[in-house]
């Protein structure tokens, strides 16, 4: 983060209310308050069998720390965009139109017990199965009450929050959660358990397991993650996912696999596999494990053409039951910047028997 003194036109106009809230001169009432976000847009072209698009979408974040005193901040996080703080997608064949403006956070944080912070109000949730913020997508949060303690070589984080939305019935949630780094491998455990609300929402219970680490120039990880329902005549779902990358000069390969078993009944609730972007699931770009009994597979191998330019090829392939799906795209990043960067990708998109067609991205982000 950066004092607003040196911040773009975007994150001065985004705290200008202070002043007048205050009634202070702007500059003393914005003297303790940092501010960072981002500015995305992004052109998506698709053509395929069942339909074509072209779309503008478009998403502005904005945080503000605010400092209380030596013990206390006040956090918010506003942003311009669309439905659960994802992007404003606008059709390109219909009329322009306006973002939907949101807060989505707005908290304090009090760090005045030794080697604990506490964190009370509306936050983002702190869990492997949610997305705490992002640029383009979507973000999960949560009204409560989380505490993170520094115990040595471990962290622990508690949260009991009243409502979120990473569920959709208003159920209270309640997690638990473990980070330490043991003999140069980073460890990660966390239990969820979301109140049962009615006959036809059910309670439910969510826990991964992770671990990561780097030998030499390869980078390697592994997660496990489940959700078990309270409900009679209900499976357990569950997703495996494991992964490498190294970097050989200027060339980089990664390769990553994930499956979920297969399920007959179940009611998914804690977004195991809804929410693509989350650190349990596995993304692709058309392809994620977002249906049981499926498996996929990624390959990627990128260049860096000069500290500016990046090239990647990508390979996706997935079998959902008795479904073949398969991905292959190029992709052009460039970085003018470490606040800017844009990139250009083009690839194929096929399922078996079904869907075929072509995709096209332009993604441009600003980062402040």
């Amino acid at each position: 983060m950066k004092k607003i003194a040196k911040l773009s036109l975007v994150a001065a106009v985004a705290v200008a209310g202070l002043s007048t809230a205050n009634a202070k001169p702007l500059e003393e009432a914005i003297k303790n308050v940092d501010v960072s976000g981002t500015v995305v847009y992004r052109y998506d072209d698709r053509d395929k069998d069942s339909s074509n698009y072209t779309r503008n979408s478009y998403k502005i974040a904005v945080n503000l720390k605010s400092k209380i005193n030596d013990e206390m901040t006040a956090n918010t996080r506003t942003i311009i965009g669309g439905g659960k703080t994802d992007m404003a997608v606008l059709d390109t064949n219909a009329a322009d139109s306006e973002a939907a403006f949101a807060l989505t956070q707005a908290n304090f944080a009090y760090t005045g017990i030794a080697n604990t912070t506490l964190i009370a109000g509306k936050q983002a949730v702190p869990s492997p199965f949610a997305v705490q913020a992002d640029g383009a997508g979507d973000e999960d949060t949560g009204t409560g009450l989380t505490a993170v303690v520094n115990a040595g070589p471990a962290t622990i984080a508690a949260t009991y929050l009243n409502q979120t939305n990473l569920v959709t019935n208003g159920a209270d949630l309640a997690g638990l959660g473990v980070m330490a780094n043991v003999g140069g491998v980073a460890l990660d455990a966390w239990y969820l358990d979301v109140q049962e609300t009615s006959a036809t929402n059910d309670g439910h219970q969510a826990y991964t397991v992770g671990a990561k680490t780097k030998i030499a120039p390869v980078s390697l990880y592994a997660r496990y993650s489940a959700v078990a329902h309270d409900a009679a005549n209900t499976d357990t779902e569950s997703l495996w996912k494991v992964g490498a990358k190294a970097k050989l000069g200027m060339v980089g390969f990664g390769v990553d696999y994930g499956k979920t078993n297969d399920v007959t009944n179940y009611q998914t609730g804690v977004n195991l596999t809804g929410d693509a972007d989350a650190k349990v699931n596995l993304q692709g770009w058309a392809l994620n494990l977002n249906s049981n009994d499926s498996s996929l597979l990624k390959v990627n191998v990128n260049a860096a053409v000069s500290k500016a330019v990046k090239l990647s090829a990508n390979y996706n392939t997935k079998e959902a039951g008795s479904v073949d799906s398969k991905e292959y795209y190029g992709q052009v990043t460039y970085k003018a910047g470490k606040n800017f960067m844009t990139y250009l990708r083009l690839g194929q998109h096929k399922t078996d028997g079904s869907d075929k067609g072509t995709r096209g991205r332009l993604h441009v982000q600003y980062s402040f």
